[in-house]
This record gives C-alpha cells, sequence and structure tokens, in this order.
C-alpha cells in the first residue's frame, strides 16, 4: 500500500490488509492559503467508508488561517505540542491527545503556542465511497477562507485529552478506553475514541466484522500486531485495519500508551455502553474486572467483533 495516493482496502491471499505507516511519511504538498501538509493518505476508498488523512507541524508563531470545509467532516488528531483553536466566538486549547471535530461549514482557525510545534493529523471524512472525490486534498471545491458566519448547525467540538466517557478494560488489557464527543457528535457514520494501555498489558486478538479502525498515536508507543506480523507504532504513527482485519496490541514499554482515532461505521461505543465499567473521578480501578463466555458471545453475536474461537 502506498502512502500519500489512492489507498484502498483490498483482499490479498483471501484476506484484506491492514497498514501501519510511519510518522512524517508522506509526500508534501502546498495548499494555497492554507499551507503545506503532508499527505499520509490521499484517499482510501472501501465498500462503507472514505477518508483522507494529511499532517500539518506548526512551528513557533504559526498558524492555520481561519476557513471552513463545506465538502467533508474532520477529525483532527493533536500528537504534539499545544496550541489554541478559535472558532464560534470560543477559544479552546488544544494539546497533546486532544481531539477537534469540525462540522461542514465550521469556520475556526489554529494558533500554534509554546516552544515545541503543533503537530497534528487530519482526517477528512465522508459518509460513502460515492462521495470520496469530495476528500480533502483531493479536492479544494469545499474550502472558504473569508470572515463569513458558520453555515448554520455546523459544529466545532474540541475536546482535551483527559476528557470523554471513560470505561475501563478487563485483563489483560489493563488502561481505558474513552468515548469522544459521545453526546455531541452530529454524525452517525463514525465515532471517536481513544485507548490507553497500561506498561505491559495488551488487547486481546481481534476484528470487526464491519468497521475501518483508523488511529493515530498520540503518546508513548508500543507493537500493532496485523494477523501475525508486529509493526512498532509509536507517536505520529498512523494504522488503518480494513473490516475483518485481526489485530491485537501489546505495551511491551514502561509507559503508559495512547492511541487515538476513528471507527467507521461506529461500532465499539455501543458495546462499551452495554458491557464496560465506567471510569469516575476519584473511584479506583475495579479488581477482577469480568470477562466471561456470554459478553464475548454478545460482542460477536450484536456487535460484529471477531474474537479467535467464538463463532
Amino acid at each position: 500500500m502506498e502512502q500519500g495516493t489512492l489507498l484502498r482496502g483490498y483482499i490479498n491471499e483471501g484476506r484484506r490488509e491492514g497498514v501501519v505507516l510511519p510518522a512524517n511519511a508522506g509526500p508534501l504538498e502546498t495548499i494555497e492559503g492554507f499551507g503545506q501538509i503532508r499527505v499520509r493518505v490521499g484517499r482510501y476508498q472501501d465498500v462503507d467508508a472514505s477518508f483522507s488523512v494529511v499532517e500539518m507541524e506548526l512551528g513557533q508563531g504559526e498558524s492555520i488561517p481561519r476557513h471552513a470545509n463545506t465538502a467533508n467532516e474532520r477529525i483532527v488528531i493533536c500528537y504534539g505540542g499545544e496550541g489554541v483553536v478559535k472558532g464560534d466566538g470560543k477559544e479552546r486549547p488544544i494539546a497533546q491527545g486532544g481531539i477537534m471535530f469540525l462540522g461542514r461549514g465550521a469556520f475556526a482557525e489554529v494558533i500554534q503556542k509554546g516552544s515545541d510545534p503543533l503537530r497534528l493529523s487530519i482526517f477528512s471524512m465522508v459518509p460513502n465511497a460515492d462521495a470520496a472525490t469530495d476528500l480533502f486534498p483531493l479536492s479544494l471545491e469545499g474550502l472558504v477562507f473569508d470572515d463569513s458566519a458558520d453555515t448554520p448547525g455546523a459544529a466545532l467540538l474540541v475536546e482535551q485529552e483527559e476528557e470523554g466517557y471513560h470505561y475501563w478494560q478487563a485483563a489483560p488489557s489493563l488502561g481505558f478506553i474513552s468515548l469522544k464527543f459521545e453526546d455531541d457528535l452530529p454524525v452517525d457514520y463514525f465515532s471517536a475514541s481513544s485507548q490507553t494501555l497500561d506498561p505491559g498489558s495488551q488487547v486481546r486478538h481481534h476484528g470487526h466484522v464491519l468497521s475501518t479502525e483508523i488511529a493515530v498515536c498520540t503518546r508513548g508507543r508500543g507493537r500493532a500486531v496485523i494477523f501475525d506480523a508486529e509493526q512498532e507504532f509509536g507517536v505520529g504513527d498512523l494504522l488503518i485495519f480494513p473490516p475483518t482485519v485481526t489485530h491485537h496490541f501489546i505495551n511491551d514499554s514502561d509507559e503508559a500508551w495512547t492511541y487515538t482515532g476513528v471507527f467507521t461505521p461506529a461500532s465499539v461505543e455501543a458495546a462499551l455502553r452495554e458491557t464496560g465499567v465506567r471510569k469516575l473521578p476519584g473511584v479506583e480501578r475495579p479488581v477482577g474486572i469480568p470477562r466471561n463466555p456470554q459478553t464475548e458471545r454478545m460482542l460477536v453475536e450484536k456487535y460484529g467483533f471477531i474474537i479467535p474461537g467464538i463463532s
């Protein structure tokens, strides 16, 4: 699979392929009025998902000018530095591990602050494969640079690393999952979340029947195992797992490891609401969170998980 070009979930020896793209990989492109971007994925087109991924690095005092995109929704994930987001009459901080949703027609300006570069991974999302030509940077038709008011109903949402609805995970996946924009996301064709794994823990081998998983490592490092092939996965690296690609994650480091991204279509949040254990402020992690055959069968039969040994 080539980065920065057309990227398709495809069948190879009877199965789709997953991919990990290293940070800072992909061609640089200058967009007039917008700045310089690094194209990580020019287009991903599968039956149920289309998106592109670009990367931006803002040095001291640099900014992404006030603009809107009327052709697609965007998820922006910060994996380094800090800054502010100006839009809808407000100013909000954005820092490592933070995430932003920009609805169609929502104007925003992003400004770097502090001494470290502000590093952003930007996912442009459209709800079906037929709309793939609307993706940034393939098409610039939807970019608007002016002082216009937001499109009615356009949403600008920002959550910091520590925000979201958190759910403890059972062993061996010691850590927690955070659902982002749980009550506010105005679209239903994808969801946003992050997973934090404690040192020495791992996510069991699994897959998703219908969902494509796209994530950026925002803190720490570990290993992503795709089928039976291992890939290092560290800060700024991007992974794409199409439907049915089985995988797991291993935190073999001595620090917490976090990756943040989207599922399209949405999938894991409904399962967490029904089977998860909420992580609440000031409450210690429960001992012996149950992981039983009944729950596993529910995940497979009701929520489209692929868990080896359970059919």
